[in-house]
């Protein structure tokens, strides 16, 4: 049997396989907790400035004030993922946020300006990026089979959206029945337990690239992804895909809390947790299919899920507006390909600052889509402003199909495909050279393509250099 072939049961997607390994696992629940902990502060944080100001305003500021991090400080500070040590970067933005919200949880006095909670959030909130393309770029190499990886990112899509959703619910509930500084200590302890997660489960790896990081080579990383990302045709176009996305993956979030006029708090958080709790849903249906047939659906499924979006035109009730969201949300997993196409075609030492900058553009167009369909909500009403954005949207996808390369994706996913199969076949070599080993032998394996393993002896009777028997030869492979 080959080396493929004893591999393949354990290249079947599914969550289990994921979280049958142990770095695989603490990465998800140290996302989750952190997660979860950052919504239920973002609410806790507004509504203390609501409290304090009794302007609405000054509250949606607290919660826009997360997204300005993401925007400049995925693509700058991305590349801290690939000069640091991705395991200690996380630990040690751990222990800033908690220090940092346990400091303003400690400070949260009536007589606080209310410009502190504000600031101390976009602090915290800049440490964020770092853990976010670190873990990112961990997760490629906790799980270097692809199968897995798409599956792990799936997953950690989902636990992003799920905690969007139920943090806002419990920041809320916790606020009404603890109070702000309870909810703000609760944060802090989620990024303890994060940290824990993160130093007792996950093995401590080098930095992927030459170790070091000043602003001048910040700048120069930021200008290589630019360059790697943009100047690539087989990248280009799918990370511009999602950024135009962005523009219909909000709408409906920009418009719920005011759909109708007389609605309560409860159908408006209903509606606003529709997009991403179908998304949450289709992340987990997507990666049961291998990432070259999701390649094929990423155009059709971007158009689709346009559709919903144009039918609220119609203006329906808030139920039937709910029920079309969700689908669309369901059918916008194409994000999650975009995502894993990204991580797969990028070699391991720039990941960081490659999926910081796709992660910020993403970030800009996200923003700017909120203030630009709100406005356009307040022109022509919010069913009409969602329809147009669904047509929006599907024009653009129109426009990406003339140039999307298509052959080249699947070239370079082909391409991908035999040179994991040629890890996983050296791997394999390796095990059966160490299994072989006696004690007075020791192996020297390839070094070229052109080299093939030797086992050299010490003893006196058999000195000297003895070619490994093998059924084919063996190259060496490149380390994405």
């Amino acid at each position: 049997m080959s080396a493929a072939e004893q591999a393949q049961p354990a290249r079947q997607p599914g969550v289990r396989v994921v979280l049958a390994v142990r770095e695989a696992r603490a990465l998800l629940l140290a996302q989750a907790t952190s997660d979860l902990g950052d919504q239920v502060a973002r609410v806790a944080i507004a509504l203390l400035v609501l409290e304090r100001t009794d302007q609405l305003v000054l509250a949606a500021l607290a919660l826009a004030i997360a997204y300005v991090p993401g925007i400049f400080g995925m693509a700058v500070l991305g590349s801290l993922a690939d000069r640091l040590p991705r395991r200690a970067l996380m630990l040690w933005c751990d222990l800033a946020r908690a220090l940092l919200v346990a400091i303003l949880a400690l400070v949260a006095v009536p007589a606080l300006p209310v410009w502190v909670p504000l600031l101390n959030l976009l602090v915290s909130d800049t440490v964020t990026p770092p853990i976010a393309t670190a873990r990112a770029s961990l997760y490629a190499d906790v799980l270097p089979d692809r199968e897995r990886l798409v599956v792990a990112q799936g997953m950690s899509r989902s636990i992003q959206l799920s905690a969007q959703v139920v943090g806002f619910v419990i920041g809320g509930m916790a606020v009404a029945l603890v109070g702000s500084r309870l909810a703000l200590w609760f944060d802090a302890l989620t990024f303890l337990i994060s940290y824990l997660l993160v130093r007792t489960a996950v093995t401590p790896r080098p930095a992927a690239d030459v170790p070091g990081t000043s602003a001048r080579l910040m700048a120069t990383d930021l200008r290589t992804a630019v360059r790697e990302l943009l100047g690539d045709p087989v990248r280009r176009w799918p990370v511009i895909l999602g950024w135009l996305s962005a523009v219909f993956l909000v709408a409906p979030e920009a418009v719920a809390l005011g759909w109708t006029d007389d609605q309560s708090p409860l159908v408006g958080g209903l509606l606003l947790a529709a997009v991403p709790a179908g998304s949450a849903v289709g992340l987990l249906l997507l990666p049961r299919l291998s990432l070259q047939r999701q390649t094929e659906l990423v155009l059709p499924l971007a158009g689709l899920s346009c559709l919903p979006l144009f039918a609220t035109s119609i203006n329906p009730p808030a139920a039937v507006a709910w029920a079309l969201w969700f689908i669309s949300g369901v059918l916008q997993a194409f994000v999650l390909t975009i995502i894993a196409l990204v991580t797969v075609l990028t070699r391991r030492e720039r990941r960081g600052r490659v999926l910081g900058l796709a992660a910020s553009g993403f970030n800009a167009a996200t923003a700017v889509a909120f203030v630009l369909v709100g406005w356009i909500a307040g022109l022509i009403g919010p069913a009409k402003a969602v329809s147009l954005a669904g047509a929006a949207g599907m024009l653009a996808v129109a426009l990406i199909w003339r140039a999307w390369p298509a052959a080249r994706l699947a070239g370079a996913l082909s391409a991908s495909d035999a040179e994991e199969a040629l890890r996983e076949q050296t791997t394999a070599l390796r095990e059966q050279v160490a299994a072989q080993l006696a004690a007075e032998e020791r192996v020297v394996l390839p070094t070229s393509p052109d080299d093939q393993p030797t086992i050299v002896l010490d003893r006196p009777e058999v000195a000297g250099s003895h070619p490994l028997p093998q059924d084919e030869p063996v190259s060496a492979a490149s380390d994405r």
